[in-house]
């Protein structure tokens, strides 16, 4: 898909209108998270997907914050991106955190910047992000015994043979939509409560925009040939050695 300049406002010339929707994503992990949304590229023409991390390096995130240890780094980089590629009035930015490490002040400090801006948000995991991937899997969180992230991240490693992998995800990506949100008890507040996650909301607006036969179309025709060339890769990899 051939990408085009973004713009601050809907005041842009004609040959930059564009007929996709923008999701630019920034995210705390360094890898399952990048790893999870990058295959969200491949959903629709109808939309793009930018994971912020691979566009803005730590050492241009640095130069305007240079403590990586709060959750202000996330909205830093995210601000660092739209300063550098520019973001439509139409677009959206999405900003995904996690409660284990920071306080509710330092998330509400977050929040309540992305309140200026109407089309950006933050959507948050307590404790981690694997709740969200949980409820790809299963649909009542309550029977499980993990609490800590470590301990969502080893009971998620157990859902598929050979350990998490996106590509075995995504297919119950409608399923973690409708899962997550009944469980969510608390829905109009930003923060949820433990073992609950609001990255649904992320979800929805993705589906809103592609419609059910591009995501039937993801599923059955475009996920297999991703695992396929996966496959094939890790044979090469292997082969060479």
């Amino acid at each position: 898909m051939m990408r085009k300049k973004r713009g601050y406002t809907r005041d842009v010339p004609v040959e930059l209108v564009r007929d996709y929707k923008l999701f630019a994503i920034a995210c705390e992990g360094s890898k399952r998270e990048p790893d999870y949304f990058k295959i969200l590229r491949y959903l629709s023409k109808k939309i793009a997907v930018d994971v912020i991390e691979d566009i803005v390096s730590e050492e241009e995130a640095l130069s305007i914050n240079p403590n990586k240890s709060a959750p202000k780094w996330v909205l830093d980089r995210a601000v660092r991106y739209i300063e550098k590629e520019g973001l439509n009035n139409d677009d959206d930015l999405w900003i995904v955190m996690d409660v284990d490490r920071w306080s509710e002040e330092q998330l509400r400090e977050v929040a309540s910047y992305c309140e200026q801006f109407p089309n950006w948000n933050i959507v948050i995991s307590n404790p981690c992000f694997e709740v969200w991937l949980y409820f790809h899997k299963k649909s009542d969180i309550k029977i499980s015994n993990s609490v800590s992230c470590g301990e969502f991240k080893t009971e998620i490693s157990t859902f598929e043979k050979g350990g998490y992998d996106p590509l075995k995800f995504l297919p119950n990506f409608v399923e973690a939509i409708e899962n997550a949100k009944a469980a969510d008890s608390d829905k109009n507040h930003f923060i949820p409560k433990p073992k609950e996650t609001k990255v649904y909301k992320l979800g929805e607006a993705i589906l809103e925009v592609i419609g059910k036969n591009d995501f039937d179309k993801f599923i059955n025709t475009v996920i297999p040939q991703l695992a396929n060339e996966k496959k094939a890769n890790l044979k090469k990899k292997l082969t060479k050695k």
